[in-house]
């Protein structure tokens, strides 16, 4: 078995480029219950949807959906490996401080058509979760408008 070779980079990073699937938003009744108590936040190749939970029992989830009308199958897993891919790179902009501010958060991110390259999606990804983090920090400074679901 060949040892592991060294990286290119100076110094490893704190951070853990992960998406464990424990962290993956999944059954009808959670999606039912996002669709039904959020906010969404659009940009031109994909949509937010969020929803903020103050109890403990719900975790930080996400989900990723690209719906038929966008295209066949082969082009919709494309769609969410591509968003999969972004959101994993650059989760840390919400994760980070998301722990301070709510308790459990689930997100869906949804792909509004097909034709889309990885650098248009992550730049609108990581718009996305700024604006998410931004209306988070909002929220939490100003306790008469948090979203209260739970």
């Amino acid at each position: 078995m060949r040892k592991k070779e060294q990286s290119n980079l100076a110094a490893p990073s704190s951070r853990r480029f992960t998406l464990p699937k424990s962290h993956i938003l999944r059954g009808r009744r959670n999606f039912k219950r996002l669709f039904t108590d959020s906010e969404l936040i659009k940009s031109p190749s994909v949509n937010l949807r969020f929803a903020s939970f103050f109890s403990q029992e719900q975790d930080f989830l996400v989900g990723f959906i690209a719906p038929k009308k966008i295209g066949t199958a082969v082009q919709r897993n494309r769609c969410k490996r591509l968003m999969r891919e972004a959101y994993r790179l650059n989760k840390h902009l919400i994760t980070d401080m998301a722990a301070d501010a709510v308790s459990g958060m689930h997100i869906a991110l949804m792909a509004k058509h097909a034709d889309m390259d990885f650098q248009t999606v992550q730049a609108d990804i990581v718009t996305l979760l700024n604006e998410l983090r931004s209306r988070i920090l909002n929220d939490h400074q100003d306790p008469q408008n948090t979203l209260n679901f739970g």
